[in-house]
């Protein structure tokens, strides 16, 4: 009798896991080097007295990028291959041999909506598939943890976006924003809840809601939220700044990558490798 094995899905899940930690430490070795840091320049405008804050040298991040995009795209293609294998052991499984037609079978994905028929493939024992459509993009989040940035996206089908992007077109495209800004003094003494001693600086929690005459403002509302010369970071009114007409070198941005629809790259995979190891987990939980 021919009984499940589901090793090669783990070990595809695994070399996965691993090739994003080390993804994480290719961004993170970026965020810390000034080399990769644009630079911003502070102009006024007459009209409104902000400082309205633009990027006006940008680093060169081309090889990252690359570098980036073939990580994501091994990453994406070795969690469609953990799914693809585990589908294929439950089908081998069902058929206690190679299945009649091999090549149509892999993990598939049911977008049913409401009033149409759901997808029932017949190479998986029933009880196997009930299991595997719980997890599917018809059935949405299905009361499972999940947390996501952008517009909300099921992870099969970003998987499957993702990975067949990488397969039949094209490296997978990665946006760079500015991000972690450090600009220099733009207010005028400390707020009001802000005392300094001689041993520091000492908070005054009573005092939180004082008037902050020194205050800056900050107004993010323009920004286009891209890593380019002159794309416009920030508006600024900034009390310590006064008149000044222009300011090169007001401060400096580091670079964030993100997917498509602006998805942080780390985030969004790790929510794709834990949706893949909690499909594993349950088939081989319900269905050994």
């Amino acid at each position: 009798m021919i009984t499940t094995d589901l090793g090669s899905a783990k070990a595809k899940l695994q070399h996965a896991a691993k090739q994003l930690d080390d993804l994480k430490i290719l961004i993170e070795s970026v965020d810390s080097s000034s080399s990769f840091q644009a630079i911003l320049r502070a102009d006024l405008d007459s009209g409104s007295g902000y400082h309205i804050v633009r990027i006006s040298e940008v680093p060169d991040c081309g090889q990252v990028i690359e570098d980036l995009s073939l990580g994501v795209g091994d990453i994406v293609n070795n969690l469609r291959c953990s799914l693809d294998h585990l589908a294929w052991q439950y089908a081998c499984s069902r058929a206690q041999g190679v299945p009649r037609k091999p090549k149509d079978v892999y993990f598939l994905t049911c977008s049913a909506t409401a009033g149409q028929q759901h997808k029932s493939p017949g190479f998986f024992a029933p009880e196997v598939w009930a299991r595997m459509h719980e997890f599917q993009p018809c059935q949405g989040r299905n009361g499972r943890p999940d947390s996501w940035s952008g517009p909300y996206v099921h992870q099969l089908d970003l998987l499957t976006e993702l990975s067949n992007g990488d397969k039949h077109q094209m490296l997978v495209h990665i946006g760079i924003q500015p991000n972690q800004f450090v600009m220099i003094q733009s207010r005028i003494g400390l707020p009001p809840w802000v005392s300094r001693t001689d041993s520091g600086i000492e908070f005054l929690p009573e005092r939180i809601n004082d008037p902050d005459p020194g205050a800056d403002h900050l107004d993010f509302s323009h920004s286009p939220h891209l890593m380019e010369v002159g794309a416009e970071v920030v508006r600024i009114l900034a009390p310590f700044w006064g008149n000044n007409a222009a300011i090169d070198k007001v401060g400096t941005a580091a670079p964030t990558f993100a997917l498509p629809e602006g998805r942080p790259v780390a985030e969004t995979l790790k929510r794709l490798v834990v949706f893949v190891g909690a499909v594993i987990e349950d088939l081989e939980r319900a269905c050994p």
